[in-house]
């Protein structure tokens, strides 16, 4: 697969989603905190949420490609591969078929499940897993991403979705691949601004994931410079804090900027540029002044008035997805900040998310939704 990303808000072309399955029935009391949930989504309506933006995202001509219908086309050998490296049991597969057998990487495989196959297991626990599902597949964002030609192969801090880099450079086969070694390093606070890389680092991705990714950007001649941003949440764990930096930012058009000041303001921001690494003393909003616009206009979420900002910050009013120029989709339930939004002249398109935002450890978006794999 070819790749081409410019920028953050650049037209969308072609997109990497993956439509829910399985894997969320497998979501319980039980299990919630161990695959780094905080809520149980209905799966039934989940899916309409979805199938709603998957529309939205091709009746304004974007290419989608569906992960779960990606997976079918891998061939059995390959598979049998990539079930047997993510299980902790000894699986026996002979008797599932082609799309049995695709199911389970997504959608897991209970220890019960495992010996009905056959596996020996004499003590199977309910809540146990063979396989775990990837009951955050959904949210392609975090394991990939594109910038310029080359597809970064992410590495995940949560343990419940370190599988997800593997199964996702299987299924899209990316011809340039920057595998992240060191550290952890995630789509979601990754954005590219035409030759330069805007990243969040702290809770999910990690400085020393920075460290090892930057340099080599450099070196490929996909980017030139880095503004970081240290993301700090009072405390590290799955379902609390500020997760990515697309929680707390987005970048609507390139002269437009969604910004939760009571945060970032206070954010360190670095730039590095060749070896050096400096501090610039700067707030981010006026630090993208030199890398997006100088007339760079600032929406903060819910207009910075304190109860309609923490609302809006907490249900993602910055995770937007860029469609075309100065065009977004967005949750429909943001409506002070889609507002003002829209009265900096972007065309907001809009759907319900009440499921979807349940999903995932610190709740996830349109943004968390999407892989751009051709935006330029």
């Amino acid at each position: 697969m070819l790749v081409n990303v410019k920028a953050e808000y650049s037209p969308l072309k072609k997109v990497v989603v993956a439509s829910p399955g399985g894997e969320k029935y497998k979501l319980t009391p039980r299990t919630i905190y161990e695959l780094q949930y905080a809520e149980i989504p209905d799966p039934v309506e989940l899916k309409t949420e979805h199938e709603e933006f998957i529309k939205k995202l091709k009746d304004n001509g974007v290419e989608v490609v569906n992960l779960r219908e990606e997976i079918k086309k891998l061939d059995r050998e390959t598979l049998e591969k990539l079930a047997l490296q993510r299980s902790e049991c000894k699986l026996k597969l002979d008797s599932l078929n082609m799309e049995e057998l695709a199911d389970i990487l997504i959608s897991g495989l209970s220890a019960q499940e495992a010996r009905e196959l056959g596996t020996n297991l004499p003590v199977a626990e309910s809540e146990e897993f063979c396989v775990k599902p990837l009951v955050n597949v959904m949210f392609t964002r975090d394991p990939g991403m594109v910038i310029g030609e080359t597809y970064i192969m992410g590495k995940m801090r949560w343990e419940s979705r370190r599988d997800e880099p593997l199964v996702f450079k299987e299924i899209l086969k990316p011809e340039n691949v920057l595998e992240v070694k060191n550290g952890y390093f995630e789509g979601g606070d990754f954005f590219p601004l035409d030759g330069k890389l805007l990243m969040g680092f702290g809770t999910r991705s990690s400085g020393i994931g920075v460290s090892y990714v930057v340099p080599k950007l450099i070196e490929l001649g996909e980017i030139d410079e880095a503004i970081l941003v240290k993301l700090e949440t009072p405390e590290l764990h799955p379902n609390k804090g500020i997760g990515h930096l697309d929680t707390v930012f987005g970048i609507p058009s390139k002269d437009v900027i969604v910004y939760y000041k009571s945060l970032l303001d206070s954010m360190k921001v670095y730039i590095y540029k060749g070896k050096d690494i400096v501090r610039d003393q700067r707030p981010l909003r006026e630090v993208l002044k030199d890398y997006l616009s100088k007339d760079l206009r600032v929406i903060n979420i819910g207009n910075a008035e304190y109860f309609s900002e923490e609302r809006e910050h907490w249900l993602l009013a910055s995770n937007i997805i860029v469609i075309d120029k100065s065009k977004i989709i967005a949750y429909e339930h943001n409506r002070i900040t889609n507002k003002l939004m829209e009265e900096a002249g972007i065309k907001v398109i809009t759907f319900k998310g009440n499921e979807i935002i349940k999903e995932g450890g610190e709740r996830s978006g349109p943004r968390c939704m999407t892989l751009p794999i051709e935006k330029y």
